[in-house]
């Protein structure tokens, strides 16, 4: 994974110019990175000790004690999954969905994990989220090397849906195996790559990358299932985050209903005149709409207005 090239337009939330994003890290494992886009990154610490070291926390079966073959074979393995899946639907925490990632990675039988939400703008990947089920310093290092933007599992996640064992991707380019290594000296020496994408018509996309510390843990056998799990692990907590980011989005930049109207008649292509026609409004009265909405979304125009919503999920596309 790799340190994102942060853009004033790149999230789904109101933007705001300010100094480049500096770490703060606090007492409680959380860390956040402020950033142009209001941009949070989160980590955490428990357990990050044993994660690392692949030493099975108390009541943890060691990862290299049962096979992953052994472990999805087990009848109540999708049930068990499917139950952390339900609770992340049903979670209003942050703190709780931290749970969950790491039960789910648990259960499924991987050792730690990384969940990472993006925004997909053409060749570019921008404006990360981080959720994090492993040691912290792993993450650390791939900011400070600013590794995000020649990621291969990240760009892997961008234009593909199927989960995938990593060591499938062949990769020839010195930057990107930079990336590859630090996630391998950092406990995923074995990994498996879960994308979550919202549909077509977004550009938002996730990665859940679930990790061990034993070279060919995933290529062993069990595949199969384990990929079902991972995939429903990934795709709730894809859309947590999207759920996540639209009550930011209403909250932090005032949007209403009305606001909404306007902006789909802005995704149907109509002109001013055609809106106020409509809405039996003045011309100008709904261009100064626009630019008070623009304004409080903090962007450049009607058209980037639109397609922040549309990447929320507010609108459909």
């Amino acid at each position: 994974m790799s340190n994102a090239k942060r853009s004033p337009n790149a999230d789904c939330a109101p933007r705001s110019q300010s100094p480049s994003p500096t770490s703060t890290v606090s007492t409680d494992g959380v860390t956040t990175i402020p950033s142009v886009s209001s941009t949070p990154f989160f980590t955490d610490n428990s357990s990050a000790k044993a994660r690392n070291s692949g030493e099975p926390r108390p009541g943890q079966t060691s990862i290299d004690a049962v096979s992953l073959a052994l472990r999805v074979s087990s009848t109540d393995y999708l049930d068990r999954i499917g139950g952390v899946a339900e609770q992340i639907s049903e979670a209003t925490e942050q703190s709780a969905v931290q749970r969950l990632l790491r039960e789910g990675t648990d259960v499924l039988g991987a050792e730690r994990a990384v969940f990472v939400s993006f925004v997909r703008d053409d060749v570019d990947l921008s404006a990360c989220r981080f959720m994090l089920a492993c040691d912290p310093a792993w993450c650390r290092q791939y900011l400070d090397a600013g590794l995000i933007a020649h990621d291969p599992w990240l760009a892997y996640a961008a234009h593909h849906s199927e989960p995938i064992i990593a060591t499938m991707l062949k990769i020839a380019e010195p930057e990107r195996q930079r990336a590859v290594e630090l996630a391998t000296r950092s406990g995923f020496a074995s990994a498996v790559l879960v994308p979550a994408h919202s549909g077509s018509g977004h550009s938002r996309i996730s990665l859940l990358c679930l990790g061990s510390s034993t070279p060919g843990y995933f290529e062993a056998g069990g595949f199969g299932r384990f990929k079902f799990g991972a995939r429903t692990l990934a795709c709730e907590l894809h859309e947590w985050w999207l759920a996540r980011i639209r009550r930011e989005l209403i909250i932090k930049a005032r949007i209403t209903a009305d606001d909404l109207e306007l902006l789909r008649h802005e995704c149907q292509g109509h002109s001013s005149k055609r809106i106020a026609a409509e809405l039996h409004v003045s011309k100008s009265s709904i261009n100064s709409r626009f630019q008070r909405m623009n304004r409080k979304l903090g962007v450049l125009n009607r058209r980037m207005a639109a397609r922040l919503v549309t990447e929320c999920g507010l609108i459909l596309p």
